[in-house]
């Protein structure tokens, strides 16, 4: 069966420009993305988008396109494997990939993902940190002569590809802290008495720094005392979260006879009705 023309696949005049090329394809990528496609439609969708890659991984080149002006289809003169192949390089010179492309245009989605659900070709290797790395940032390596910069404020599951590999970041938790996006949690107990009066406090931070403040007379069990900025950094922004100290006030079972004698001169209830 001989292969649809691969002007009229991306819908295009054979003197189309670069850029005409690219906005072409862009169309038929979107159009024939899976998230846009009923269930019944995505097997014919799946076709459609390998045809347009294809006609594009070939116009976008511009010794392939040459070649294929003057042979049409020849197998002894095309490959489409799952490398990355390029197309004109922009005003800095760089000369963006298809992938490079198709992750700007849909997030995450690269020729070298199966788009269509199906699983990866190139295995995902996973790094192990701990979330004061991820609060500081570090450099790690992870092969011989390879690392990885890990920015502060890196999330789980942010994904890394460097010398020809991909590696996920994986944040293990922590005994202490707990991350709300780009907040920090953590739980402190107080007795009753604490609650009542007020306390100052000590907290050791993920880094080694001693953050002092206070927690209010009166406060109460779940309440929250919040310190602005002390959070995590986030990745994308010089913006940080705040830290979070949760309160809970544990109340004591045996009271001896002295101190009961003091709490009954405190103003308090006899009884209540319920």
């Amino acid at each position: 069966m001989s292969k649809r023309d691969y002007y009229e696949i991306l819908g295009i005049a054979r003197n189309a420009s670069e850029d005409d090329i690219k906005t072409a394809y862009r169309k038929l990528a979107s159009k024939y993305h899976p998230d846009k496609l009923a269930d019944s439609e995505k097997a014919a969708g799946e076709v459609k988008f390998k045809e347009a890659k294809e006609a594009y991984e070939t116009l976008s080149d511009a010794e392939k396109r040459g070649m294929y002006d003057h042979h049409g289809h020849t197998n002894d003169h095309f490959s489409h494997g799952t490398r990355s192949y390029t197309y004109s390089a922009g005003p800095d010179g760089h000369k963006e990939t298809v992938d490079e492309m198709l992750r700007s245009f849909f997030g995450k989605t690269t020729f070298n993902e199966d788009i269509f659900g199906q699983t990866p070709r190139q295995s995902v290797h996973v790094v192990n940190i701990s979330l004061a790395d991820a609060y500081m940032g570090k450099t790690i390596r992870v092969g011989s002569g390879t690392t990885i910069n890990v920015p502060k404020g890196v999330r789980a599951g942010t994904k890394f590809y460097t010398d020809g590999k991909f590696y996920r970041v994986d944040v293990q938790p922590h005994f202490k802290f707990k991350r709300s996006l780009d907040d920090l949690l953590v739980d402190v107990e107080l007795t009753a008495i604490e609650a009542m009066l007020g306390v100052d406090a000590i907290l050791d931070h993920l880094d080694g720094a001693r953050l002092q403040f206070s927690i209010p007379a009166g406060i109460q069990p779940g309440q929250v005392v919040k310190l602005s900025g002390k959070g995590m950094k986030n990745p994308e922004s010089d913006r940080f979260g705040d830290m979070l100290v949760r309160i809970s006030v544990k109340i004591p079972q045996n009271i001896d006879e002295e101190a009961k004698a003091v709490l009954r001169n405190m103003s308090h209830r006899d009884s209540i009705n319920i």
